[in-house]
């Protein structure tokens, strides 16, 4: 990350928005896990985590069968950049637009681990006792000056080696990974945009982040689609994000495109979209 941002890396920088931030997102979306500090009581950064001689892969790679029966590798790894790229988006995500610091994700810095989800809240819907979660851990924060360059510059320089490590373990193609991993931005800057009330400042940031000329996340195909149905006698509508990759879903037992998948065609995925609506509102 270029440190001549203008930029403060002190880890108290705006210190309650960001804890605003982060507890707002534990809230919202319990399925990822964020705190201040290093990485330090089982952290690892991003570079030691992902190692390719490592031990977190193996694992990684092997809870991604929980999703689906029939992964072969490269199944396991399109999974698995698609759950991690979007907690990492959710993470990061929520306290940019909260607050519009940038966490520095550079993948000596960011800390990470992969732990049990914990209990769910009184509110929240009922998991798996054995599910489990990324918690990332910000140590500093940048002003972005320039907006969304710089939240682009940070992710791509954190996936760099986790887009390695999986490419080398299950000889799945980086521009496969690097699409997976836009979705991931979308998916959740659409997500916590929802959850603002804000879906037309997330999806512009998203656009802006993954439609960066000449970056490995720009891809035609991923875009966001206002889908019109009627649902009980009204109409309703929701915004979807359409991909740019593939994960491989269809390639499991039983398994089927998405709804969003990138190898359906346009009319196809509207249709499908349009009758999920049907089916159950917006």
């Amino acid at each position: 990350m270029d440190e001549n941002q203008d930029s403060d890396s002190s880890p108290d920088l705006d210190g309650k928005d960001v804890e605003g931030a982060i507890g707002w997102q534990a809230e919202r979306f319990p399925q990822v896990a964020a705190s201040l500090g290093l990485a330090t009581d089982g952290f690892l950064t991003v570079t030691n985590a992902w190692r390719r001689d490592g031990g977190m892969i193996e694992g990684l790679l092997d809870y991604q069968t929980r999703f689906a029966i029939g992964m072969d590798d490269r199944t396991k790894g399109a999974h698995l950049i698609s759950f991690y790229s979007h907690h990492l988006s959710i993470a990061a995500g929520a306290v940019y637009l909260r607050t519009g610091l940038m966490p520095d994700l550079g993948p000596d810095s960011l800390a990470m681990r992969f732990e049990p989800r914990g209990a769910a809240g009184p509110s929240a819907e009922p998991f798996p006792t054995d599910a489990r979660r990324f918690h990332f851990r910000f140590g500093r924060f940048f002003h972005d000056v320039q907006g969304t360059p710089l939240f682009h510059d940070a992710f791509v320089e954190s996936l760099a080696p986790v887009i390695e490590t999986l490419q080398a373990r299950t000889g799945l193609s980086p521009v496969a990974q690097w699409r997976l991993a836009a979705d991931g931005i979308a998916g959740a800057f659409l997500e916590i945009g929802m959850a603002l009330g804000e879906e037309e400042r997330a999806m512009a940031a998203a656009l802006a982040i993954v439609k960066k000329k000449g970056s490995p996340l720009s891809s035609a195909a991923l875009r966001y689609e206002r889908i019109d149905a009627v649902y009980g006698g009204s109409p309703v509508e929701r915004i979807f994000r359409l991909r740019s990759g593939c994960c491989l879903y269809y390639r499991t037992e039983g398994g089927d495109f998405c709804d969003v998948c990138v190898l359906l065609g346009d009319e196809a995925q509207k249709s499908r979209l349009r009758a999920h609506l049907e089916r159950a509102g917006g």
